[in-house]
């Protein structure tokens, strides 16, 4: 059951990224009233293995995915976060899998983080809100002035996540996702003669590739997701070292970190 509700969701985020051809980039992190890192600095991150799908999308629209391409992205997105990890003045776990029993617990939480994803995304994101997940809030600088409804991140993966607390010996961890699909040359030939159509007067937008990505902190201990950012036009190549750095930069754009630690911007 949680593995088809990740595949529908995850079908729906990459789907919607479509939507930034027609309408302003949907982008943005929100972090989990309240939230911030102890600040004797004893936290420990896992980050798990990046889920990365890179492939090309054919004329047709159908995406069909590169081994070898999605390896090599995987590869460099990897390699960015451990070079951001002495930045992040936090003890990071890089871990690709998990054996035995844990295993199966990981691949059930992977599969539920993503699921809720789906959900963050939908109704934070895009702003399909929710009565139950918003806040009345007013602005401090405006006295008087009326209270606004503002979405919260109040989602969780419940207290049994704290098996992979007990698994792994961390206090959070760390979810990232990116889904990129390249057009192909039928596919740009097809956009570009739907552009061409405008010249008649009957236009045919046919937006050319994917790309999407996401990245979650959960408390552990508690189950609770206490930072998303996601993105439906990201930016940099991850096949490439220079684009695995921006595309990292702004998946991790927003991370709560402590104060006086700075994560660099993404670059360009």
């Amino acid at each position: 059951m949680i593995v088809k509700s990740v595949r529908a969701g995850l079908a729906a985020l990459a789907g919607a990224s479509l939507l930034a051809f027609s309408a302003p980039a949907m982008a943005g992190d929100t972090t989990h009233e309240g939230f911030v890192f102890p600040a004797d600095g004893s936290m420990k991150i896992v980050v798990f293995r990046p889920d990365v799908s890179v492939g090309s999308q054919k004329a047709g629209g159908i995406i069909e995915p590169n081994a070898d391409w999605t390896e090599t992205a995987r590869t460099n997105i990897k390699a960015e976060l451990v070079e951001r990890a002495a930045l992040m003045n936090a003890q990071l776990q890089f871990v690709d899998e998990l054996e035995g029993e844990n295993a199966e617990v990981l691949t059930e939480y992977r599969a539920l983080f993503e699921a809720v994803s789906g959900a963050i995304f939908t109704h934070v994101t895009i702003g399909d809100s929710l009565a139950t997940k918003q806040k009345l809030v007013s602005d401090p600088k405006v006295p008087g002035s009326r209270p606004k409804k503002v979405n919260q991140l109040d989602w969780t993966l419940g207290a049994g996540a704290a098996k992979l607390r007990e698994a792994t010996g961390a206090d959070y961890a760390m979810f990232v996702f990116t889904n990129d699909a390249y057009g192909d040359s039928g596919r740009k030939a097809a956009q570009a003669a739907g552009m061409l159509g405008c010249l008649i007067g009957v236009c045919v937008i046919v937006p050319s590739g994917i790309h999407v990505g996401y990245a979650g902190l959960v408390e552990l201990s508690s189950g609770d997701v206490v930072w998303f950012n996601t993105d439906l036009a990201m930016g940099g190549d991850p096949r490439e070292a220079d684009g695995a750095e921006k595309r990292v930069g702004q998946l991790m754009d927003g991370f709560p970190l402590r104060p006086g630690v700075v994560l660099p911007k993404a670059p360009g």
